[in-house]
């Protein structure tokens, strides 16, 4: 009696079913993956501070900043990477991710000895949504502490005037057709260093073209690429990036490949000289993981 009863205890329950009595479908919990190949929120391509590896040439034929040659380089190290999804399974383009930035961008005199004339150092994280195909937002914070180069100090005698900002972001990319991406962010700053110089507004918006690859079997597109940035502290003047050239895509984790030129018109993109304006022209590379 007592085997019976056991028996019955262990035996597999029947599905259970409605009252129609069809079979009850259990609906599969969300699934978790630890660090995807994919970025839900990539970066902004024409962002000028962007975290990216990059090196470009740079002629900045109209400058407002001390002592600073025309002509330098510009080196990027950096990188915006996915660290958690939290997707659904009945749509696994969805759902929600957790990402990181971490980035170094500088400029470096050609015409003094490559003297470094001040770099930034970039971080942040994100939670981006997939509310639909044509439409990823965002919520996060990013950081960005200023310094001039110790060259330029030593050859111009400037001081540094502790340019730091901590910022609470909201964004969204939204396609209206394909191989078009357009975008929208707005910044507030919670924590300035120098709140006798800064404010804590920050708008950013523009736009993506890229379409399929055509080029060199196939490996090769172009793309074009508008960036419009503005902060409360310089009144809201505009501060404009154009991007053109060709780019070959990475395929998974292999990293893609931009080869053009760019044209800035704006304050200094080092945000201890960002009271200072200027205009360049640049050809160079870049490479997103």
């Amino acid at each position: 009696m007592s085997s019976a009863f056991l028996l019955l205890l262990l035996a597999p329950c029947p599905p259970a079913q409605d009252t129609e009595g069809h079979e009850e479908v259990k609906a599969t919990p969300w699934r978790f993956e630890f660090a995807p190949a994919e970025v839900l929120y990539p970066t902004y391509v024409a962002d000028p501070r962007r975290p990216v590896f990059a090196l470009t040439m740079i002629d900045a034929y109209e400058t407002e900043i001390p002592a600073a040659g025309e002509k330098r380089y510009g080196i990027h190290m950096g990188a915006r990477f996915a660290i958690l999804d939290y997707r659904p399974p009945e749509d696994p383009d969805g759902g929600f991710q957790l990402a990181g930035d971490v980035g170094f961008l500088g400029q470096f005199d050609r015409e003094s000895a490559t003297d470094n004339i001040g770099w930034d150092g970039l971080y942040g994280f994100h939670v981006a949504w997939r509310a639909r195909p044509d439409l990823v937002l965002r919520v996060g914070m990013a950081h960005d502490s200023s310094h001039l180069g110790d060259e330029y100090i030593e050859n111009t005698g400037a001081t540094r005037i502790e340019y730091t900002r901590q910022e609470y972001l909201g964004g969204m990319r939204y396609s209206p057709w394909t191989s078009l991406w357009t975008y929208a962010e707005y910044g507030w700053a919670y924590d300035m260093a120098n709140e006798d110089l800064m404010e804590p507004g920050r708008v950013e918006f523009g736009f993506e073209l890229q379409p399929e690859p055509t080029l060199w079997n196939h490996s090769l597109a172009p793309f074009a690429a508008l960036d419009v940035g503005a902060y409360e502290e310089d009144d809201w003047e505009e501060n404009l990036t154009v991007q053109v050239g060709l780019v070959r895509p990475g395929a998974g984790r292999g990293g893609t490949w931009r080869l053009g030129l760019e044209y800035y018109d704006g304050r200094s993109v080092i945000g201890e000289l960002f009271q200072d304006r200027e205009r360049f022209l640049a050809w160079g590379v870049w490479l997103d993981l």
